[in-house]
């Protein structure tokens, strides 16, 4: 794995740590998917999945559900 995927990880598994206190959990998923999409070298595999997730959050999901399904992904691309 790359330093700039391992940095990126890093950093959304920190803003991870904080979205439910997050002024805009909404915002703050999104600003962790903009990192991952943004980040060149995943997998393909990895890719559909971080592109999936874009998808389930344009849903607005409840934010009861943003960090468990954060945590879900940030796991898959270990």
């Amino acid at each position: 794995m790359t330093s700039s995927r391992l940095t990126t990880l890093a950093n959304a598994k920190a803003m991870v740590r904080t979205l439910t206190s997050a002024p805009d959990p909404h915002a703050r998923a999104r600003a962790i998917f903009a990192d991952l999409a943004r980040t060149e070298g995943w997998s393909k595999p990895d890719e559909a999945r971080i592109v999936a997730f874009g998808d389930w959050l344009a849903t607005r999901p409840p934010p009861s559900a943003l960090k468990d399904r954060c945590k879900a992904l940030l796991k898959t691309l270990d």
